[in-house]
């Protein structure tokens, strides 16, 4: 009888149980080195660590100088985790926060896009643009639901899976294990706020998770033929929280056990609508992707 090797490289194995059992592991971790009152605010950290620690593993220490949007991808990363740790420590007012984040969308569609930019491609301003207030305004929903539960956590679970499935359709298998690893990531966080919220998903998860799709997004429509359109359901999943909200939920169970379910049945819609809309098949003769 012949044994079973298990395979560590496998992609699943890389991209979704690596960063959902370091997820699972350092946000505990963290809690207990830095104590109740600085491990409540920086437990989210745990996502970023989890999602670096997978990148690295899989696609190895990026280059530096980064040039390609890959390349480019984890330092993005750090720097989300380290902006939104910052935020968590200090506790700015909502303006700065907001500043903050305008600066951080602009600094990440300029940064990748730059290539495109320079090269006299005038479609691309529009483009970066028209996907910097779709990010915005995720974000405004993101922020706006319940920072306690899995709330937070499950709309983003739901748009990097549906970045991963885009990113499959449009075979593009470095950007599927991204998206997967993001989500494995995010979700590991959850289970600890769900059935019984825990932790606060606060300004390091929201840094990390949501503007960690926007890059993952933005990547998607200048690597591969996906067309913008196709992505245009994503920031429908973000008002998920808004919609639930008004649904009929007992008391007693709001923010802790059916919330969430109802966040993850209602987002799930845009989220299999983005990977549909990424089967169509495109020409490749347009310029813009040449």
């Amino acid at each position: 009888m012949e044994a079973t090797v298990f395979d560590f490289n496998h992609p699943l194995i890389e991209s979704v149980l690596l960063p959902l059992a370091l997820a699972l592991a350092l946000t505990p971790s963290l809690l207990w080195v830095l104590g109740a009152r600085w491990g409540n605010r920086l437990a989210a950290a745990s996502i970023g660590l989890a999602l670096l620690v997978a990148l690295m593993l899989t696609f190895g220490v990026p280059a530096w100088p980064a040039r390609s949007g890959m390349q480019k991808l984890p330092l993005i990363l750090v720097l989300l985790l380290a902006g939104g740790m910052v935020v968590d420590i200090i506790k700015p007012g909502q303006i700065a926060v907001m500043l903050t984040t305008i600066a951080a969308i602009v600094v990440i569609a300029l940064w990748l896009g730059w290539p495109q930019l320079t090269s006299g491609d005038t479609g691309m301003l529009l483009l970066l643009t028209s996907a910097s207030l779709l990010a915005l305004i995720s974000l405004y929903g993101l922020a706006a639901a319940q920072p306690d539960g899995a709330n937070r956590s499950a709309m983003i679970v739901l748009a990097a899976l549906g970045l991963a499935g885009a990113s499959f359709n449009a075979s593009s298998l470095a950007l599927f294990e991204v998206a997967l690893a993001l989500a494995a990531a995010v979700g590991g966080f959850a289970l600890w706020n769900w059935p019984q919220p825990r932790l606060p998903f606060v300004a390091t998860g929201i840094s990390v998770g949501g503007l960690g799709c926007f890059a993952v997004a933005l990547l998607l429509l200048l690597l591969t033929q996906i067309r913008p359109w196709m992505l245009l359901p994503l920031p429908l999943i973000f008002a998920a929280d808004a919609v639930a909200r008004r649904l009929p939920v007992p008391a007693r169970f709001r923010r802790t056990t059916i919330e969430p379910l109802y966040i993850a049945a209602i987002g799930l819609i845009p989220a299999v609508m983005v990977v549909l809309l990424a089967q169509i098949p495109t020409s490749s003769d347009d310029l813009y992707y040449h």
